[in-house]
């Protein structure tokens, strides 16, 4: 994924992967649930509307942002925060379907920032940053004025 983001445009390598994984998908469920497409043709306009937004800006959007940010800043770099997808899910639930948030989710909230803060290097930043300020302060304490 490294390479190719590297070399193809993002929105051209999102496009390919998701329209192979929605072509892949669409037979699998044909199998899975013969009468699946039926009961989908019948919905309501609210749920068409939910499915295309979903699609495009949740799936589309946020997987070509995420190629883009492969392709800039490195595969290792970028997976690390690939975590954040199911704290924005939970957000997105809770938003859009009225879904409530319960205290399991809150755990899992800081369990993951907690990972995404500690595999990104902003502990280690954050640590540098304090224990040069307090240098800094040290030395400006100890000078003495003639």
């Amino acid at each position: 994924m490294n390479k190719a983001a590297k070399t193809m445009d993002s929105v051209l390598l999102t496009a390919y992967m998701l329209m192979f994984g929605s072509i892949i998908l669409f037979f699998v469920s044909l199998s899975l649930e013969p009468t699946g497409l039926v009961s989908f043709i019948n919905g309501f306009s609210s749920v068409w509307g939910a499915f295309f937004l979903s699609a495009v800006l949740s799936t589309g959007l946020g997987q070509m942002i995420y190629n883009y940010a492969i392709g800039r800043v490195g595969a290792a770099t970028a997976s690390i925060f690939l975590n954040l997808n199911t704290l924005f899910s939970v957000i997105g639930a809770a938003l859009l379907l009225q879904e409530a948030i319960k205290p399991a989710h809150l755990m899992g909230f800081v369990f993951i920032v907690t990972g995404v803060i500690m595999g990104s290097g902003t502990l280690e930043t954050m640590i540098r940053q304090r224990q040069k300020k307090k240098v800094q302060m040290e030395q400006s304490a100890n000078v003495t004025f003639p």
